[in-house]
């Protein structure tokens, strides 16, 4: 092949130097011209400078107009690239805004849940603890109340928490005694808060709620026409959380409160929590450091209390869980975000405002007071409550309307706009500069050329005919061709080199860094991806006669047939569904019935066998042409066994898909005790076929087969289309050549291990005829491409 390329490269050195000669011995007998020749050559001078004046016009108004058309796409470019990097700030902080808004419209809705999930929690836990003393409501104290509600104000982010039992009006008596005896939990509770030295006071009586700083101490100043008439009882506050430096809050009557009352009047006829509308809560001075946190905005979260946990249990108090609004709203962006106002409003003519920015939240003002310039960008969300019915004009429903600020705006304008349009009009304005060096340095050049194109066609005119001039015209084409295409010829090399690159990359998948360890145990790994396949049919097929065949052919020409064979089988495992686990060597290994179980394995692993022996008949035979004579007489040697194959992934420096198991061995000495171009099956994989009712498919091997750690087995083959149902006989050779089997032993001992295949003289004598078959052709392809050149073979 070398040899072929130098002749080529030789060949074409050669005709170029006989046209060179030729041309010359042209020039020569050009020089006796007549003067009526040169008269017509000056005419044609002239002509040609008159065209070659009114071209260079033509380029001149050319050249002008690729100026006027660099100066007007400068400008063009540069206000498109401000207005479109403008445009894109723009609409990164319309979708940025976006997804905060619907995340704020979220982590509300959320925070509202886990409110409501601790307030019933705390129910629940009432409940239970009266349940399991034996205490009967309203008399009902729970011990360590000031540690039990601190973390359930933790998880709700409330800063106070209270209980209020429901108390019949002819208990209230009493519900008083009761109170001033268990009131010690409020001295308890101060001295976890770190105020023992404080004196909360006595407890009073019940009464109502506005009049707490009065201290009433009896029930005979209870108006008739209290609202705590609706229910017919009393909700005295009980205990607290934390517990209050002012005893007077205790007792106070939450149903004398209008508001209060409604609620209380859901919350029973529902048995759900319920949230209540925006207010102030005047109570917060009888509880330490609680004044300024609770005299913005707040709602009470309400849950029942229930006698016990039958499903119509009676209602004998209620849970409050004070929240202020800007809790809603913290730890929702990150740090970083602009300002951003969400707008909340309820069904009770309560409107306030609060601004967002980053983790921090805080009341902006009462009222609506968002800039109107954003309310195209507005996101809407509710605070829905799960069994609240929205419809209900008694509650109260709450609204979130979302706004960005100028602030946040800000925050994602830039100079990049100006920038990016300064650079656009630099590249234009560097563009038309370089453009104009090049055109001078093209006019340069382009003079001199035309100077030495008049020179070189003034002397080719004066010296060759009409026919050499065409012939130099196309010599001088063919080298402008030659070098255009001299990029895409050095692409060759460039090929090799990806080649090596890619192999070399192959290498180096491994460590570089100095051996390792072997005793070392490697990082802990999750666990491996592995699972047992019950019922699963596999099969290996051997190429039987390959490795002396492949030893008298090129390397091209072994892959070129494993390639060829291997990608028919692919193509058969793609319509028989059969998963191709791996090839080694000249064998292919395939299963089924895995990674996907199927019941009909046994029968479709059958039938892909038989579909590859027909095809690699074909094949070999076909390839005869291209790879020698001996190629259709390789075999195929297929075997084929049923069972549990345990499959996963084998990690590690190369991952690969393998199989392990019993069925894996089994199946290799299938293949090695088998027969070339036949299917070797064993009695597993038969039973299933003749459950199927294949049982036509299958003839019986007459001698058994010995494995190793396996005994003497009973096999069958694999009828073929067309195959005489001929059972097998004695003398028939079990092994076309030695194979080692996968576990690193022969094959069965009652098979004589086959000799070494030696070619016959008559092999090696079609061998060479084919050999020299393609020599002569190529020896013809050199004879005729030279005569064509009219070149003459190198001479030693």
């Amino acid at each position: 092949m070398m040899r072929d390329n130098d002749t080529d490269d030789a060949s074409e050195l050669l005709s170029v130097s006989e046209f060179s000669q030729e041309d010359e011995d042209n020039t020569s007998s050009h020089d006796d011209g007549s003067d009526a020749e040169h008269h017509q050559k000056k005419k044609k001078k002239k002509k040609g400078d008159e065209i070659g004046t009114k071209e260079s016009k033509s380029v001149f108004r050319a050249k002008l107009m690729v100026y006027l058309v660099l100066v007007v796409s400068c400008v063009t470019a540069s206000v498109l690239t401000y207005f479109f990097t403008s445009d894109q700030e723009t609409d990164d902080f319309e979708k940025d805004f976006k997804v905060f808004a619907d995340e704020i419209v979220r982590v509300a809705n959320d925070v509202l849940q886990v409110k409501i999930d601790v307030v019933e929690s705390l129910s629940i836990s009432t409940t239970s603890y009266a349940t399991k003393e034996g205490h009967q409501f309203p008399f009902v104290t729970l011990p360590d109340f000031e540690i039990q509600t601190q973390k359930a104000r933790e998880m709700a982010s409330s800063e106070l928490i209270l209980m209020t039992p429901l108390v019949d009006k002819t208990a209230g008596p009493q519900w008083e005694n009761y109170t001033k005896f268990e009131g010690s939990w409020i001295e308890q509770g101060l001295v976890i808060q770190g105020l023992p030295g404080v004196n909360p006071g006595p407890i009073p009586g019940i009464h109502d709620l506005e009049e707490s700083d009065h201290h009433n101490a009896g029930l005979d100043q209870s108006s008739d026409d209290a609202d705590s008439a609706r229910l017919g009882v009393y909700a005295p506050i009980w205990q607290t959380g934390p517990a209050p430096i002012n005893a007077s809050i205790v007792n106070s009557d939450f149903l004398s409160d209008e508001t209060f009352a409604e609620l209380a009047e859901q919350v029973v006829r529902s048995r759900l929590p319920f949230v209540s509308r925006m207010g102030r809560l005047p109570i917060a001075k009888y509880f330490a450091n609680l004044g300024d946190t609770l005299d913005s905005p707040y709602s009470f979260v309400l849950s029942p209390i229930f006698k016990d946990f039958n499903e119509n249990a009676d209602i004998v108090g209620l849970y409050y869980i004070v929240v202020p609004w800007d809790i809603y709203f913290r730890d929702i962006l990150p740090l970083g975000v602009g300002d951003i106002e969400v707008v909340v409003s309820d069904s009770c003519d309560g409107v306030v405002t609060y601004a967002i920015n980053g983790p921090n939240s805080w009341l902006k003002s009462r009222g609506d007071t968002h800039n109107s310039g954003f309310d195209n960008l507005r996101v809407t969300g509710s605070i829905d409550i799960e069994g609240q019915d929205a419809d209900n004009e008694e509650l109260c429903h709450y609204t979130l309307q979302v706004y960005p600020t100028k602030s946040m705006k800000s925050d994602y304008e830039s100079q990049d706009p100006l920038i990016f349009a300064i650079v656009v009009a630099f590249i234009f304005v560097f563009t038309t500069m370089v453009f104009l060096v090049y055109d001078w340095a093209v006019q340069r050049r382009q003079w001199m050329i035309i100077r030495a194109a008049r020179k070189t066609q003034a002397i080719v005119s004066s010296l060759f005919p009409k026919n050499v001039q065409d012939r130099i015209m196309k010599d001088v084409d063919e080298e402008v061709q030659r070098e255009a295409n001299a990029p895409f010829a050095s692409r060759g090399n460039r090929t090799k080199d990806q080649l090596q690159n890619f192999l070399k990359g192959k290498e180096g998948e491994k460590s570089d860094e100095g051996d390792e360890d072997v005793g070392a145990i490697g990082p802990k790994r999750s666990k491996p991806i592995a699972d047992l396949f019950p019922e699963a049919t596999i099969i290996f097929a051997d190429i039987v006669g390959f490795t002396a065949w492949s030893s008298t052919r090129e390397p091209s020409q072994v892959f070129q047939l494993l390639e060829t064979i291997y990608h028919v089988f692919d193509e058969i495992a793609n319509r028989r569904r059969v998963f191709k686990v791996e090839t080694v060597g000249d064998c292919y290994v395939a299963v089924a019935g895995l990674p996907e179980p199927r019941k009909d394995h046994a029968i479709v692993m059958a039938r892909f066998a038989r579909d590859c022996l027909g095809q690699f008949t074909q094949t070999v035979k076909a390839m005869v042409v291209e790879l020698g004579p001996d190629t259709e007489e390789l075999g195929l040697r297929i075997g084929l066994h049923s069972g549990p194959v345990t499959a996963g992934v084998l990690r590690g420096e190369r991952a690969r898909f393998q199989l392990f198991g019993d069925t894996v061995n089994t199946t290799a000495r299938m293949e090695s005790t088998g027969l070339p171009n036949k299917v070797h099956i064993s009695q597993e994989t038969a039973d299933l076929l003749t459950a199927a009712g294949k049982s036509a498919w299958l003839r019986t091997r007459r001698e058994t087969v010995v494995a190793k750690g396996k005994g003497e087995l009973q096999t069958y083959w694999l009828e073929s289309t067309g195959e005489a149902n001929t059972v097998t006989t004695a003398g028939e050779s079990d092994v076309d050549d030695s194979k080692e089997q996968t576990d690193g032993t022969q094959s069965a001992p009652n098979v004589a291990p086959a000799a070494p295949a030696v070619p016959s003289a008559d092999k090696y004598n079609r061998l060479v005829a084919w050999n020299c078959d393609i020599l002569a052709k190529l020896l013809t392809q050199i004879v005729a491409r030279r005569e064509s050149r009219n070149t003459q073979p190198d001479t030693v």
